[in-house]
């Protein structure tokens, strides 16, 4: 009789083992799908700085403008406005810092240009006529940009350099004169990195250069004195810039 009742409670036992490990087996995938992770956020990355460091380039654009020529000591203009115009070509330096999408840097250029006009003077100088040829041009500029991929678009501004050559012709002969005249400028471009080393830009740039006074006094009774000259510049330049490998500010934001 015992034997029967210890029997009964092994299989008792048994069962109750079962039906236990067959509840946890049902319930364990419910459990699992309870305790799934949570997503974790993650920050897009920061902008790769691409821009950082020094280039050279070089660039060459079409400009147009115009120059008058005013007596200065009437104020009045002596000849018509004349309208300036020819290609430019140079080179290009400078130096880019990147924060982010935020591109600021500096930029200086010096350039040859072809640009010339004349015109006959008004009345009492008629027999005579003006011509405005400007030789050389530099401009030394800060840059602010954004910068989204491999593209980069700013806004540029600063000093401008000349040189300026008015001359007269008439019966006399003829007779010219240069000056180097200050100014300023600004204007804006988009620029984009072709690879790592090169790239390339479009920009316009507008130079206002400072009023100078030529042929004060005349060479020669012969011809008109005491001219004044004002000359606006408009350029559409495009460019190629390479980026230095050896700069030292490279091995400087790298840290």
């Amino acid at each position: 009789m015992r034997n029967a009742s210890g029997v009964q409670i092994g299989l008792l036992c048994a069962s109750i083992a079962a039906m236990a490990f067959t509840a946890s087996a049902m319930l364990a995938p419910a459990a699992a799908a309870d305790l799934s992770v949570a997503p974790i956020y993650m920050a897009p990355p920061a902008p790769v700085s691409i821009w950082t460091g020094a280039y050279v380039g070089g660039a060459g654009a079409g400009t147009w403008g115009s120059a008058v020529v005013r007596n200065d000591v009437t104020g009045f203009d002596q000849a018509p406005a004349i309208d300036l115009s020819g290609g430019i070509f140079g080179v290009t330096a400078g130096l880019n810092w990147q924060n982010g999408n935020v591109v600021l840097g500096f930029e200086g250029d010096a350039s040859g240009t072809s640009k010339s006009a004349s015109v006959f003077d008004f009345p009492p100088s008629a027999g005579f006529s003006n011509e405005i040829r400007e030789r050389w041009l530099s401009t030394f500029r800060g840059r602010l940009g954004y910068t989204q991929d491999n593209w980069l678009v700013y806004a540029t501004a600063g000093v401008a350099l000349a040189n300026v050559q008015a001359g007269i012709a008439g019966p006399g002969g003829t007779i010219a004169q240069n000056q180097g005249s200050l100014g300023f400028a600004a204007g804006g471009g988009v620029e984009l990195k072709l690879n790592p080393d090169w790239s390339a830009k479009v920009e316009y740039l507008y130079v206002g250069l400072q009023d100078k006074t030529y042929f004060n006094p005349a060479p020669s009774l012969a011809f008109p004195a005491n001219q004044r000259a004002h000359i606006d510049d408009h350029l559409v330049r495009f460019g190629v810039n390479y980026k230095l490998p050896w700069n030292v500010l490279d091995s400087f934001y790298r840290r």
